[in-house]
């Protein structure tokens, strides 16, 4: 089949190669899914199928390093347990259950996509749902076609764990660990995540989401398994001693994260490790009254902690020159999926990094962090042809990421994306946003 041939004309390209330079007059050639040639506008484009995007920004495709893909982002008590969550389990187990699963995971990707994530991290989904929809994806099929989709399958705790009897599987000798990865890899699985401390969800005081639930022989042996079957491995970890377990025992990137020492910085630093912030969920739950989020003064409390405990592991990172990415935890309480865009201007504002940092956290740190930095996550020759076209300067003006007026993903177009928000979350985000 003949690859399609396009050349997308007289842009402004941000270079987060460059500290996001700003490169005026220029043209994108793309043949099939790659990016062929970049060069000053008013070359030869013989043959190419013209796009012309004189006035707009073009930027890589946004990569969301850490979603889960079951849910909108509505507030519900059944994030909390009790009854109403027992029932809702129970239907995830059955037949329909999994009907539903797959067309809620289907829905986010295609809001992921159309919102200008080009690249995706499944860290957490049920019963596998996200590697039946991954498949799907990668043979072209549906809504979110091009969407480069990168998942684990459920996650790995221990018993109390965060995740225990809802999204993770639960081990508890060291070889259980080993054998649920095996498990998840024989799935399809193209990574590994582990639930190394509780969370702000299953935290009984205050003060304590990131109490450890996981041993190190525990991290040992499942993070042992999984780089001897070539996939990386992800943490969950909400606490500095968290970190330094992680640390020593073999985890590749941090997700959410705590302040760490020169030790773990450099065992971090020597595998090519990174830390990946989440601020989207963390800021509504600390900074909304209780009535709205539905959380207990527990849970509000431990968001606090939760937001300066990622501030600091940002900045430990930056400070030893490890990698860092972002994602918005989506499916959370107030973290839709399609707020990538939020995301971007909570780092850069919350924990003070700037828009730069941001955009690039936010593109070539995610792909960095996957592991994926040849094949996307900035405008390069022979790099996936994964692209957002803006009407306004992402770096002056950040908010203009939430409207991309088309996205390219894998080279496939898509011209005025369109996602479908949740008019109640929006509003009370909105709100939020103003008095940052």
């Amino acid at each position: 089949m003949r690859e399609e041939k396009r050349v997308f004309l007289n842009c402004t390209m941000v270079d987060v190669t460059a500290d996001c330079a700003l490169r005026h007059g220029i043209d994108v050639f793309t043949e099939g899914d790659r990016i062929v040639r970049i060069a000053p506008t008013g070359g030869d484009t013989d043959d190419y199928e013209l796009y012309d995007a004189s006035g707009l920004f073009v930027m890589p495709g946004l990569v969301n390093a850490h979603a889960h893909l079951f849910g909108t982002g509505m507030p519900s008590k059944v994030i909390s347990g009790g009854g109403a969550q027992k029932l809702v389990l129970k239907l995830v187990q059955s037949a329909l259950g999994l009907k539903v699963l797959k067309m809620l995971v289907s829905s986010a990707c295609k809001q992921e996509l159309n919102s200008g994530v080009t690249t995706l991290r499944g860290l957490g989904d049920f019963r596998f749902s996200d590697i039946l929809v991954r498949d799907r994806i990668r043979k072209g099929r549906g809504a979110a076609a091009g969407l480069d989709l990168v998942v684990s399958g459920p996650a790995i705790t221990a018993p109390g764990g965060h995740g225990d009897g809802t999204f993770a599987l639960t081990a508890s000798k060291p070889e259980e660990f080993a054998a649920l990865v095996e498990q998840n890899v024989s799935n399809g699985a193209d990574l590994i995540k582990i639930c190394i401390t509780g969370g702000v969800t299953d935290a009984k005081k205050k003060g304590e989401p990131g109490e450890v639930k996981m041993t190190e022989e525990q991290v040992k042996a499942a993070c042992d398994r999984a780089h001897a079957l070539g996939k990386r491995v992800a943490a969950h970890i909400q606490s500095s001693l968290g970190v330094s377990i992680a640390a020593k025992c073999g985890v590749d990137t941090i997700e959410h994260g705590a302040s760490f020492g020169e030790e773990e910085a450099a065992l971090l630093k020597a595998r090519g490790g990174a830390v990946v912030a989440t601020y989207t969920p963390a800021y509504p739950y600390y900074k909304l009254p209780a009535e709205v989020t539905k959380l207990d003064d527990v849970r509000i409390y431990n968001s606090g902690v939760v937001l300066d405990g990622m501030t600091a592991a940002v900045k430990d990172a930056y400070a030893h020159g490890i990698t860092v990415a972002m994602g918005t935890d989506a499916s959370c309480p107030f973290s839709t999926q399609y707020g990538m865009w939020r995301e971007v201007i909570y780092f850069a504002k919350l924990g003070g990094f700037g828009t730069k940092a941001a955009l690039i956290a936010a593109t070539l740190g995610g792909a960095t962090a996957l592991g994926l930095q040849d094949e996307t996550g900035s405008l390069e020759e022979g790099k996936r042809a994964d692209m957002i076209f803006l009407k306004d300067d992402p770096v002056s003006r950040p908010e203009t990421l939430r409207e991309p007026l088309t996205v390219v993903a894998g080279g496939r177009v898509i011209a005025r994306p369109k996602v479908k928000r949740n008019k109640k979350i929006e509003r009370v985000l909105d709100g939020l946003m103003e008095g940052l």
